[in-house]
């Protein structure tokens, strides 16, 4: 009997014993690897909204003094996508130097950069000087393309390129925008805005004694993009 009593006061004891659990959660992370590799894109780029980019169905034409201009079409990782064609419209002629303003409102280039390099890129252009259908110079006559912005989507987080007041007082090829290496990635836009009709941003200066009445001039400018910086 003594016995069972000494086993019954163990059990009692141990029962009321608080007893600790060590409690080990189950592993229920993962982890999982997402992947992707970029190419240059060869493919066309279209014009964009010269004056909102961001705009997805940019109307047509682009420049209503441009109507027949859909861009160029140039396909490449490095592309001069659109060119505006200036018109200045049939004016008087003085008797002393003027200086004509352009007719479209937005005139602009657009240059693409989807090398995915960052190696930057210059664009530059050159004029024919203006001239008539049988040869005669206007001469004196200086183009100029001034106060252009620089824009692109809003989403493109690369450094924008430079642009420059354009004058065209000779051949020479004459720079209109640069970006330096890490820049200009994406499409960019050097617009030159102005009043329609009358955009005081692209101007052709006229010399007395130059024009011949009842006479078309035209100039033609080529521009080029290289894959280099200034």
């Amino acid at each position: 009997m003594k016995l069972l009593k000494v086993m019954a006061l163990a059990i009692l004891l141990t029962g009321s014993a608080p007893l600790s659990y060590m409690v080990v959660a189950a592993d229920n992370s993962a982890t999982s690897t997402n992947s992707i590799r970029f190419t240059a894109d060869e493919g066309p780029t279209g014009p964009l909204d010269p004056l909102n980019p961001d705009n997805p169905a940019p109307g047509e034409p682009i420049d209503p003094e441009d109507s027949g201009n859909g861009g160029t079409g140039n396909s490449g990782s490095l592309t001069l996508d659109y060119v505006s064609n200036i018109q200045f419209g049939t004016q008087k002629i003085g008797s002393s130097p003027m200086t004509y303003h352009a007719k479209n409102k937005s005139p602009f280039v657009q240059v693409s950069d989807k090398r995915g390099t960052g190696e930057g890129w210059t664009l530059k252009a050159t004029s024919s000087g203006f001239k008539s259908q049988d040869g005669k110079t206007l001469a004196g006559a200086v183009l100029s393309f001034r106060n252009g912005q620089v824009k692109s989507q809003s989403g493109n987080v690369s450094a924008p390129p430079v642009a420059y007041d354009v004058v065209f007082n000779n051949t020479d090829a004459q720079l209109v925008m640069a970006a330096k290496e890490g820049a200009g990635r994406g499409t960019w836009i050097d617009v030159f805005p102005g009043t329609e009709g009358n955009n005081t941003n692209v101007q052709l200066q006229v010399l007395p004694g130059s024009a011949d009445a009842l006479t078309d001039y035209s100039a033609v400018i080529t521009w080029e993009v290289s894959d280099a910086p200034n």
